[in-house]
């Protein structure tokens, strides 16, 4: 475990059980990477916020293994412990397990996978469970696995599984600081100043192809419309480009604007709605400061062109969004 995860995430002062690791090995025929076996040994089994859980490990898939949709298509993971098989070490609140794939002998090499197995999704990484775990942490634009509500550094906190148990039986809750600190950020945007500029790039999800990137890089008031700044990692298009918009509010979606023309300055794309075509009930002011200064609310907007389908070929990718294969010429971007 690297010094830069005891920064983000402090250990215990609790001193821990010592692990079973002959154990396990027994059970699996292997060792689990190094990384993870310093970790349990420091922090124990338990969870991060409450909403990553990382546990024993077990085999995943069952004994026929299983098929699920990857950005190359669709993909059979054998049975444990076949080359390419699935290894589970961690859960989500979100939707997703957390897994290592079978790559070679040497658990060391051995790829993170986030599986969504409601989604029947797998995305692998290239790195390992601690570095996951870093990228969970750090305030990196781009988490490795869409879980809503991780606070990050330095207000997430590990708790193990006997003091959380401890903590409910005296009937505390061990994650009421994860409350805390989301409404303390929602007291904080609702008295921020006026906004009619947002220039805070969106995340990019896990579940979105890596190339082409489109980002949101911001949007905000331009006269009397709303305009939109997003930049594509797309060689320049021989025909104009055009984006859908849209906006979400916590009800659900309040716009859906299509066929939005997207014009090249300064090395981004500018999407301008104009006034004509808000059919929100409020005016691009109104609904700026509601995006700023009230809670779940988002933005999205994708592209569709057949050079978006091109690039990702080129990289072996055939899927779009959630790894469906007919998205493949759709790049999307969303804000937060």
């Amino acid at each position: 475990m690297t010094a830069r995860l005891r920064a983000l995430l402090p250990a215990p002062s609790t001193r821990r059980e010592p692990q079973p690791w002959e154990e396990i090995e027994a059970d699996l025929g292997v060792l689990p990477p190094r990384d993870f076996r310093d970790f349990v040994d420091t922090y124990g089994y338990g969870s991060l916020d409450g909403l990553i859980g990382v546990v024993r490990p077990r085999v995943h898939g069952g004994e026929t293994g299983q098929e699920l949709r990857t950005f190359h298509g669709p993909a059979r993971f054998p049975p444990w412990p076949a080359e390419g098989s699935l290894l589970a070490w961690g859960t989500t609140q979100a939707g997703y397990d957390l897994l290592w794939r079978r790559r070679g002998e040497n658990p060391e090499d051995w790829p993170v996978v986030v599986v969504g197995h409601r989604a029947g999704t797998a995305h692998e990484l290239p790195y390992g469970m601690g570095e996951f775990l870093i990228r969970m942490l750090d305030g990196s634009l781009d988490r490795p696995a869409d879980v809503p509500g991780i606070a990050g550094h330095p207000h997430s906190r590990y708790v193990d599984v006997r003091t959380e148990e401890e903590l409910e039986d005296a009937g505390e809750d061990p994650w009421e600081y994860v409350d805390d600190f989301w409404d303390g950020q929602e007291r904080e945007r609702a008295r921020s100043e006026e906004v009619t500029w947002v220039r805070r790039p969106g995340r990019h999800r896990c579940d979105n192809p890596p190339v082409p990137r489109l980002t949101v890089q911001g949007f905000g008031l331009d006269g009397d419309d709303l305009s939109v700044s997003v930049t594509l990692d797309l060689e320049p298009s021989t025909t104009p480009l055009t984006a859908m918009v849209r906006i979400g509010g916590p009800n659900g979606d309040v716009l859906r604007a299509t066929a939005v023309p997207a014009f090249p300055s300064g090395g981004e794309l500018i999407l301008r709605l104009a006034g004509r075509t808000n059919g929100t009930g409020m005016s691009w002011r109104e609904l700026l400061h509601a995006m700023t200064h009230e809670p779940e609310w988002s933005l999205s907007v994708s592209v569709t062109d057949p050079g978006v389908g091109a690039a990702r070929v080129e990289q072996g990718i055939v899927t779009g969004i959630g790894m469906h294969e007919s998205g493949v010429d759709t790049a999307w971007g969303t804000w937060p």
